[in-house]
């Protein structure tokens, strides 16, 4: 939906939705599936820096939501854990000559610019509500590496 100019469906709406509003400890294995297929598959025009908050680092591989916005990352720690920040620039300069469709490595999914690009173009089923909620966190679904990020503690 991304790549191409069409509307996305209505199964694809709802697992959006549901993925936003569900919490971390509810997530169930079917959106990790789901993700994991999205992220071997896409390769990203951009190249952002991103942030995480967390109370603690789990283990790297592991699927979750970063933040394009460092402001939204300090909102959601309330100032305690840590941050992790992945510079993309930095990762995926040679995602292209070293991995095809399918083998991607590292890559993240623009989950705001969905929100923008539905908001944009006549909101594709969300409710307005929705994205005006969730716009402002500019989110990217990726897996954290902690070979290729960099943790620090909020003081």
């Amino acid at each position: 939906m991304l790549e191409k100019d069409i509307e996305i469906t209505e199964h694809t709406r709802r697992f959006i939705c549901n993925w936003i509003l569900t919490g971390p400890e509810e997530k169930r294995k079917a959106f990790f599936d789901v993700w994991d297929i999205v992220l071997k598959n896409y390769l990203p025009k951009t190249r952002p820096i991103l942030f995480r908050a967390c109370v603690r680092i789990g283990k790297s591989d592991k699927i979750t939501s970063f933040t394009g916005r460092l402001e939204s990352a300090k909102r959601f720690s309330n100032g305690k854990g840590f941050l992790i920040i992945f510079d993309t620039n930095e990762t995926l300069q040679f995602v292209e000559k070293l991995y095809k469709a399918g083998e991607y490595k590292r890559t993240f999914y623009p989950l705001g610019n969905v929100l923008k690009k539905a908001r944009n173009s006549g909101g594709w089923g969300f409710t307005e509500r929705f994205l005006n909620d969730f716009i402002g966190e500019d989110e990217y679904i990726m897996r954290i590496d902690q070979g290729y990020s960099y943790s620090l503690r909020w003081i």
